[in-house]
């Protein structure tokens, strides 16, 4: 009976801690897959970026905690914009090039994309699915702006099946769980976001549970429903033909909590090989280290956490890969 609460009492601790850990999964690599944080960035590359990620949690306590997700994002008539920018590159006129580049219809596209998530922390599960969707615009030479929106759907739920106890009837604990409510619970929610960017920076806003609308279930997630507000910006910095730098940036405000951060510094060795490091608002640092060709793509993080819930949540692995699809003329990832 005492591992059974020392187990429940890691789930309940964490998912407390983390108010929103259901509607916006937390990535520690969450610039290899930017549209799952703000709509905006669906479609900015001419190509589709299908990617798989697991995250999974190593703890004392014997729970179960992973995140596993599958992602698929893209832009609409992407080939015949590759196909001009690389057969424009055989113009005798730079002059030309410049133009084309330059072109507002050429820059004009529309993304689409989805995503969908698993979620287990012991007896809690979840699973969401969203749809993005976003319309890139051209507003300088060099600067574009992008306006996006996310449907989502999720159903989170707490099974305490299989479970036993020595004695139901004279066990707080497990009275005080059964009378939380056992049960799952449906979620519509819809999110905006935009972004504004050139090919050495971005700069977005994006939000979470916006429109939030609870389709059945009791008030057992209702931790999980205030809006998020999320700023994005990060930048490359060539420091020579084989090394570049890239610094990032987020902050989350929520209403009645305190602004959570998350900054990153990543190096990048001839395009190939990058390492880099992470901290996250006096919660974790995390180890960063990533492997990318033109097609094919795999990064890796290590985290560390230093708040008060290292005890609950020790260390932390995160891999994911990245394939680009439809991608005919090897147009080369970007590096943010």
């Amino acid at each position: 009976m005492r591992a059974l609460s020392r187990q429940f009492m890691f789930v309940f601790v964490f998912l407390s801690a983390y108010e929103s850990v259901a509607q916006e999964n937390d990535y520690t690599q969450y610039y290899v897959n930017l549209p799952t944080i703000n709509s905006g960035f669906t479609g900015l590359d001419d190509y589709f970026n299908l990617n798989t990620g697991v995250r999974e949690g190593w703890n004392n306590f014997g729970v179960e905690n992973n995140n596993l997700y599958v992602s698929a994002f893209g832009a609409l008539n992407s080939s015949k914009r590759s196909g001009r920018r690389n057969n424009s590159l055989r113009l005798s006129s730079p002059e030309i090039f410049d133009q084309m580049q330059s072109d507002k219809k050429f820059r004009r596209r529309h993304g689409l994309g989805g995503m969908i998530t698993s979620r287990t922390v012991g007896p809690y599960k979840s699973f969401g699915a969203t749809v993005n969707y976003a319309y890139h615009l051209p507003i300088s030479d060099r600067l574009n702006i992008s306006m996006g929106s996310r449907l989502g759907y999720t159903n989170q739920r707490i099974d305490y099946f299989g479970l036993t106890v020595r004695d139901e009837v004279n066990d707080l604990f497990y009275q005080s769980l059964i009378q939380s409510g056992q049960g799952s619970q449906n979620t519509f929610l819809v999110d905006f976001g935009a972004v504004l960017y050139s090919n050495r920076f971005y700069f977005g806003v994006s939000s979470s549970n916006l429109i939030i609308e609870k389709l059945n279930g009791d008030q057992l997630f209702n931790l999980n429903e205030g809006t998020q507000y999320r700023l994005q910006s990060g930048a490359v910095l060539s420091l020579n033909p084989e090394l570049d730098l890239t610094p990032g940036v987020t902050a989350t405000y929520q209403e009645s909590y305190d602004l959570l951060w998350a900054a990153n510094l990543r190096m990048r060795y001839k395009n190939l090989v990058s390492l880099g490091a992470a901290y996250n608002s006096d919660a974790k640092v995390s180890i960063l280290l990533g492997l990318a060709a033109t097609n094919f793509s795999i990064n890796y993080a290590y985290d560390i956490y230093t708040s008060d819930l290292s005890d609950f949540d020790v260390h932390t692995h995160e891999l994911v890969l990245g394939i680009a699809l439809f991608n005919k003329y090897k147009l080369k990832p970007r590096f943010w």
